[in-house]
C-alpha cells in the first residue's frame, strides 16, 4: 500500500501572515534610512537669510587689528591755549579733580598765580602734585603748555603772555660730547634715515623740529617718540648724554637749514 503525503492546506489568513513577514525586514530597513537623513537635515538648519549670511562673512574676515601708518617727518600743527585746554586740560579743570583748580576760578587760582609765570610753567611741564608732567599727554611742546597755562590763568585774573625762557647755548665741551654719543647710538639711523629717521642734513624736517624747542627735543629723545626707541635704543645712556645728542644734532641740523636757506635766496 503506498504512502500518500498529506499537505496542509494554506489559508488565506496563513497567506497573508506570510506576506508581512516578508515585508517586514526591508520595511524596516527603509523606515531607518528616512529617519537617518530626516536627522541629518535637520542638523543642518535652516539656510541663513542674506543679512545674516553678509554679517556672518564679515565676522569671519573681520581684520584683527588696524595699522596706522603715521610719517615722522610730517609737518606738526601747533594747537592754541584753548584748544590744548579743551582737549588736555579741561578733563580736570572743568569739574576740578584731583584737586585742580576749577578753570575760571579766581579764589582757587589766586595764591597759584602769586608764584609767578616761571613758576606755574614750570608745574605745568613736569608737573606737580596729582597733576602729570604736560598734563598727561607728553607729545605736547613746550610752547603749547604754555598757551594753555596761559588761557586758563588769564581766565582767573592773571595778564600772562606765552613764552619759553632762552635756550642755553652749549659749550663746545658738551657738543664734543655730544657728536661721541651721536656717533655710537644715533648715527646708524640719523646719517641715513633709517626707521622714518630725520636725517642731520634735512633742513625742512628739522626745521619744523627745531620749533618745538630744545625741551621738547630733549623730552622725544629721552622717552622715545617720532617712532624711534627711548635714548637711540641705548637704555644705559644717561639723560645728561641723551641731551647732548640732542644739541649736537641740532647744531648740525641749523647749518643743514642755514646752507638751504642761503640756496633759495641765491636764485
Amino acid at each position: 500500500m503506498a504512502d500518500h503525503l498529506q499537505m496542509t492546506k494554506t489559508t488565506p489568513k496563513d497567506f497573508i501572515y506570510a506576506l508581512l513577514g516578508g515585508l517586514f525586514a526591508p520595511g524596516l530597513a527603509i523606515f531607518l534610512i528616512v529617519m537617518l537623513f530626516l536627522g541629518i537635515q535637520g542638523q543642518m538648519g535652516q539656510p541663513d537669510s542674506g543679512d545674516t549670511a553678509e554679517q556672518a562673512v564679515r565676522a569671519r574676515i573681520q581684520p584683527f587689528g588696524v595699522s596706522v601708518a603715521i610719517d615722522p617727518n610730517a609737518p606738526r600743527i601747533e594747537r592754541t591755549g584753548e584748544q590744548v585746554y579743551n582737549e588736555v586740560c579741561g578733563g580736570c579743570h572743568e569739574s576740578g579733580a584731583l584737586n585742580s583748580p576749577k578753570f575760571k576760578d579766581a579764589g582757587a587760582w589766586s595764591k597759584r598765580l602769586a608764584q609767578g609765570y616761571d613758576t606755574l610753567l614750570t608745574h605745568a611741564i613736569k608737573g606737580i602734585g596729582q597733576m602729570p608732567a604736560r598734563g598727561g599727554d607728553p607729545d605736547l611742546t613746550d610752547m603749547e603748555v604754555a598757551r594753555a597755562m596761559v588761557h586758563m590763568t588769564n581766565a582767573a585774573g592773571a595778564r600772562f603772555e606765552a613764552a619759553l625762557k632762552k635756550e642755553p647755548v652749549p659749550t663746545a665741551a658738551e657738543l664734543a660730547r655730544g657728536r661721541v654719543v651721536y656717533a655710537e647710538n644715533c648715527a646708524y639711523c640719523h646719517d641715513t634715515g633709517a626707521t622714518g629717521a630725520q636725517k642731520l642734513n634735512d633742513a625742512q624736517a628739522w626745521s619744523a623740529l627745531i620749533k618745538q624747542g630744545k625741551e621738547y627735543l630733549y623730552h622725544a629723545a629721552i622717552n622715545g617718540t617720532f617712532g624711534g626707541p627711548a635714548k637711540g635704543g641705548n637704555d644705559k645712556l644717561s639723560d645728561a648724554d641723551t641731551r647732548a645728542a640732542v644739541d649736537y644734532m641740532v647744531e648740525e641740523a641749523r647749518v643743514a637749514i642755514t646752507a638751504a636757506d642761503a640756496k633759495v635766496a641765491s636764485k
